[in-house]
């Protein structure tokens, strides 16, 4: 698994990547449709069901990942991250 920064792309295809994902995730916040979650002390992922995606796969290579770069790191919770992820999704207002 390989994050957006190692492939040497653009802020801006980062920032679209980002936004086309938010916008699949509140499409899918539906009233019938509901999303899969991961996280882990700060790291948080969501997945809109898909029938294509093996969400266990994904979130058992993703949690092996985290836990090979960052060892029992990846529990701790920092919550400056927590608080700026919450104003960039439009949960809080600052």
């Amino acid at each position: 698994m390989t994050d957006s920064s190692s492939k040497g792309e653009s802020p801006e295809v980062a920032q679209m990547a980002g936004e086309l994902f938010q916008a699949k995730i509140d499409a899918a916040r539906g009233p019938q449709t509901m999303t899969h979650l991961l996280q882990l002390g700060s790291f948080r992922m969501e997945i809109v069901p898909d029938r294509n995606i093996d969400i266990e796969k994904v979130f058992k290579d993703t949690i092996a990942d985290l836990h090979k770069k960052f060892g029992t790191d990846v529990l701790k919770i920092n919550m400056s991250d927590i608080i700026q992820a919450q104003q960039k999704a439009g949960h809080m207002h600052g």
